[in-house]
């Protein structure tokens, strides 16, 4: 994965900054707290900086970001109970894309779904995290509910950011975990059996609950620990010459490496 920023070029600027500013986020180069610099994201990203602001309001909406008045946007930095959230939400969502598919879909669709389960790649956390992501996004575009495929797409959006953001050493292992349970998921829908769908994914978010949260909060201790260290230590006056691109990690790696044309 490239740590520099792609110039852009699309006729929905707002929506591919948006996809920028996360796949930055996941990749660690926006860290939790950091200053979004909107005059110089346009720059690197070569728009105006109108699409920047659409894409960090988007992205408030979706909780990743914070605003603060008169001093702009932040990445959010997630709480343990904010984590927990998510992962209780998750089991209404995936309880109404099964009665969505229960009621518009057949089972071939759902099996040609679960053909594509084999599609996710699995080298690597990263790569696994970006094309799971991918993946739900294919699944939604044939929910018949377009405001459900919207709030579905928002929860799948957060399961990206937090992965990204708690590192674990099992991942080979998580990775298997998920892939199964996803084959799990649509087998049952295949075959009709909604009951068991929900239950499955009952089960995986009651897993995920006890999982993700005390890794959550262990990674924000260690943030604040960093961030007090920080704090104490005198800032050398060549680093507030110019505002960074952020303001708490990964600036100097933005600005040195050369954008591809």
């Amino acid at each position: 994965m490239k740590d520099t920023v792609q110039r852009l070029v699309s006729p929905n600027l707002s929506e591919v900054v948006r996809d920028e500013l996360i796949r930055l986020i996941t990749q660690g180069t926006l860290q939790p707290g950091a200053r979004l610099n909107e005059v110089h994201i346009a720059e690197q990203l070569g728009v105006s900086r109108g699409p920047v602001r659409e894409a960090a309001r988007e992205l408030e909406g979706l909780g990743l970001t914070t605003s603060r008045p008169r001093q702009g946007f932040y990445v959010a930095d997630f709480t343990a109970a904010q984590i927990v959230e998510i992962y209780e939400i998750s089991p209404w969502i995936h309880q109404a894309l099964v009665e969505d598919f229960a009621t518009y879909s057949d089972a071939e669709t759902c099996q040609t779904i679960l053909l594509d389960v084999d599609t996710i790649e699995t080298t690597s956390v990263p790569d696994f995290s970006r094309s799971l992501l991918q993946f739900r996004q294919r699944m939604l575009g044939h929910v018949h509910n377009r405001y459900l495929a919207e709030l579905a797409l928002s929860l799948f959006r957060r399961f990206y950011i937090v992965a990204a953001l708690v590192r674990a050493e099992d991942g080979e292992n998580r990775i298997k975990r998920i892939i199964g349970t996803q084959r799990l998921f649509w087998s049952a829908l295949a075959a009709r059996d909604h009951e068991k769908a929900i239950e499955i994914m009952k089960g995986d978010s009651r897993f995920w609950l006890q999982d993700i949260p005390p890794r959550f909060a262990s990674a924000n201790d260690i943030r604040e620990e960093r961030a007090q260290a920080t704090s104490t230590q005198p800032r050398p006056a060549a680093h507030i010459a110019r505002a960074p691109l952020i303001s708490n990690g990964g600036a100097d790696e933005f600005k040195q490496k050369p954008l591809p044309r």
